[in-house]
C-alpha cells in the first residue's frame, strides 16, 4: 500500500518514495499545446498548486532529463512526451510567508527571495553570472540577472515559474489598501520587478506560469505586465487541479476504504467547478488527503472535518469581507450593512446570483457588490452554478458552509449586548445527540437571542432564527447538519445526521417564528399545528433516510422567546 502524500509539494519525493499520485501530467502536454505562452492559473488555497508547479519543474528542467523515465514512469506524460521536454533552465519563485507587518520588511524578504532564488539557479546551472547581494532593489537584481544571462548567449532558454504571487498581497489588502495599491503602482518595488519579466520574455524567458489566488493582484499590476493571460477559468484546465469523483473512488480503493466512505467526502470536500460548461466538479484535494491519512490512522472518520491547516487559511473570509467595507461599495451608503446583506443571502439560500465575473479589478474606484461575489469565487467560497442565462455562484460543500457559519457567530458575538459562551452550546448539542435532551439547547439559543439589540430584531424573520440555530449546530463534529433537507412531501428545516456509529441519535427540528407585534393565541397555535403536521408528514421519507432513533422537535419563537418546546412521538 502506498503512503498518503499529504502535505507533500515535492513531485520527485512523491514518485520515487512509495506515494499515491493522482496522474495530471496530460495537462504539461494542454498547457504546451496552447497558443499562450505567459499564464496565470488561480486556485483556492491548498488545491495542489505548489505541486503542479513542481511537477512542471521536473518534467521541463534540462537537469531532469537523465531522471526523466524514473520519475515519470507510467504516467501519462511518459508515453506522450512534448517537444519542449527537459529542455528548458527552470527559474522559481516563491511568494509565500513573506512579512508584511510594513513596507521596508516587505520589501526585504521579497528581495531576499529573489536574490536566493537567483544565486540558486546560477548555482545550479553552473553559469558565469555574478550578483551582487548589495543591491536592495528586486527589480535591480532581476534586471542584472537576464542582462549578463543573455550575454552568455546560451541556447537554453529560461521557463519561468512563480508561485503564490499573491500571498502577502492579500495579507495587505484588508488593512493596508494604502501600503498595497503603493507597492503595485508605477514606483512600487512589485510593479517595477514585473515590468523587468515583461522585459525578459523579449530575450531569455520563454515561458511564464504563475500561480495564485485572486486577481486583484494581477489587475493593479497589468499596466506594467500585460502579456500575461489568465486561465483559471478555462474549460480544459477545470478538473487541473483537485480531484475527480474517479480519482477520489481510486484513492479509496488503494487504500481499502468502503464506497460507502465516498458520500461523506463528497457532501464535505466536493462541488468546485471553475467553468459554467464544466462536466465535472471537482474535490479540494488537500482536504481529501487529509480525511485519507486521519481515516487511516484512527480507522474512522476524523472528528475535525476541516483540515485546521486550511482552515486557517480559509478563515480569512473576514479580511475579504473587510476589503468590501474599507473600498466601500458603490451606490450603496452603507459598505457594513452590504456586506451583511450578501453574508445574509449566501447563508440562507446557499448561493448569490451573478451577471458574470468582474473581469478586472479597480481598486481606485468603489467596489460593485459583483466584484466581492468574484472574488469570493476565487478564494473557493462560492464556486459557479450555472442554470440557463443566469449565472449563480453557490456554496461548494459543507466544509466551506461550516466557515461561513462561524464567521456569522462571530458577527453575531460582536453584535451581543453580553458574552455568549460556545462551549456551553457545543455542550447542549452534544446532549441532544446523546441524551436526546433538547431543553439545554433551546435554553441557550434563548439566551443568545436576548444578548442581541432591538435592531438587530427589525428585520428578523423565521430564516434568521433557522440561520442562527444551524450556525451553532453545524459546530458539533459528531452530526452533519443540513438546512431546508427535502424529502417526500417538503423540506425539513434542520436535520442532523449522526457521523458515527456509537451517537445515539439523529435529529430534526421543525422551527416556526413569531414577530412579536403579530402574536395571537391563534397564529401561535395554528404555527404549531402547521409545524407538528409538517413533521408527521416528513415520517415515510425519514424512517428510510436516517439510521437509527430520531428526534423530531418543533420549535416556536415569539419575538426573542422560545414559546413552544416539544418533542413528536
Amino acid at each position: 500500500m502506498k503512503k498518503v502524500p499529504y502535505g507533500l509539494q515535492n513531485f520527485e519525493k512523491i514518485r520515487t518514495e512509495n506515494f499515491y499520485y493522482v496522474d495530471k501530467t496530460k495537462y504539461i502536454e494542454i498547457i504546451e499545446d496552447m497558443p499562450e505562452s505567459y499564464i496565470f492559473f488561480l486556485r483556492p488555497r491548498k488545491f495542489g498548486k505548489s505541486l503542479w508547479l513542481d511537477t512542471m519543474s521536473k518534467y521541463y528542467d534540462v537537469k531532469y532529463s537523465d531522471k526523466f523515465d524514473t520519475i515519470f514512469k507510467d504516467l501519462y506524460i511518459q508515453k506522450h512526451p512534448t517537444p519542449k521536454k527537459s529542455s528548458y533552465h527552470i527559474l522559481e519563485f516563491n511568494f509565500s510567508g513573506l512579512n508584511t507587518d510594513s513596507k521596508e520588511e516587505l520589501k526585504f524578504d521579497f528581495n531576499s527571495e529573489v536574490f536566493e532564488k537567483l544565486s540558486s539557479f546560477i548555482n545550479r546551472y553552473n553559469l558565469n553570472i555574478k550578483l551582487n547581494n548589495s543591491i536592495k532593489e528586486p527589480s535591480t537584481l532581476l534586471r542584472t540577472f537576464i542582462n549578463q544571462y543573455k550575454e552568455l548567449n546560451l541556447k537554453t532558454k529560461i521557463y519561468l515559474l512563480i508561485d503564490e504571487y499573491d500571498h502577502f498581497a492579500n495579507e495587505l489588502l484588508s488593512f493596508k489598501l494604502d501600503e498595497f495599491k503603493n507597492i503595485v503602482s508605477k514606483t512600487g518595488f512589485v510593479r517595477k520587478f514585473y515590468e523587468v519579466i515583461k522585459e525578459g520574455t523579449r530575450s531569455v524567458i520563454d515561458r511564464l506560469f504563475i500561480t495564485g489566488v485572486a486577481p486583484i493582484t494581477l489587475d493593479s499590476l497589468t499596466s506594467g505586465f500585460n502579456i500575461s493571460k489568465n486561465m483559471s477559468t478555462t474549460l480544459e484546465l477545470n478538473e487541473m487541479m483537485g480531484f475527480t469523483e474517479s480519482e477520489v473512488k481510486d484513492i479509496l480503493k488503494e487504500y481499502q476504504i468502503n464506497d460507502d466512505i465516498l458520500q461523506d467526502m463528497k457532501f464535505s470536500y466536493n462541488g468546485y467547478m471553475f467553468n459554467e460548461r464544466a462536466s465535472e466538479k471537482v474535490y479540494n484535494s488537500d482536504m481529501v488527503l487529509y480525511f485519507i491519512s486521519e481515516y487511516n490512522r484512527e480507522k474512522r472518520k476524523p472528528k475535525d472535518v476541516i483540515d485546521m491547516n486550511i482552515a486557517s487559511d480559509y478563515k480569512k473570509i473576514q479580511n475579504l469581507f473587510k476589503l468590501g467595507e474599507v473600498v466601500g461599495i458603490n451606490n450603496i451608503d452603507n459598505e457594513k450593512e452590504a456586506i451583511g446583506n450578501l453574508l445574509n443571502e449566501i447563508l440562507m439560500t446557499d448561493k448569490t446570483e451573478i451577471e458574470e465575473l468582474t473581469r478586472a479589478f479597480n481598486l481606485e474606484r468603489k467596489m460593485e457588490i459583483d466584484d466581492v461575489k468574484t472574488l469570493l469565487f476565487y478564494l473557493g467560497f462560492l464556486t459557479i452554478e450555472s442554470k440557463g442565462f443566469v449565472m449563480n455562484l453557490k456554496i461548494p460543500n459543507y466544509s466551506i458552509k461550516k466557515i461561513y457559519s462561524e464567521y456569522f457567530l462571530e458577527m453575531i458575538k460582536t453584535r451581543a449586548k453580553n458574552y455568549i459562551d460556545t462551549g456551553k452550546i457545543k455542550i447542549a448539542i452534544r446532549k441532544l445527540l446523546v441524551d436526546g435532551n433538547i431543553n439545554s439547547l433551546a435554553s441557550e439559543i434563548e439566551s443568545v437571542l436576548k444578548k442581541l439589540s432591538d435592531r438587530d430584531f427589525q428585520s428578523f424573520s423565521e430564516k434568521h432564527i433557522k440561520m442562527l440555530l444551524f450556525s451553532y449546530l453545524i459546530l458539533t463534529p459528531w452530526a452533519y447538519v443540513k438546512s431546508e433537507y427535502p424529502v417526500e412531501g417538503g423540506y425539513i428545516d434542520l436535520a442532523m445526521f449522526k457521523r458515527y456509529e456509537e451517537v445515539p441519535y439523529n435529529a430534526i427540528i421543525e422551527l416556526k417564528y413569531i414577530k412579536k407585534k403579530d402574536y395571537t393565541e391563534k397564529v401561535y397555535q395554528e404555527k404549531i399545528k402547521e409545524a407538528v403536521n409538517q413533521i408527521k408528514r416528513y415520517e415515510k421519507t425519514i424512517n428510510k433516510e436516517f439510521n437509527g432513533p430520531l428526534k423530531k422537535v418543533v420549535m416556536i419563537f415569539v419575538g426573542r422567546e422560545l414559546k413552544h418546546l416539544d418533542e413528536v412521538e
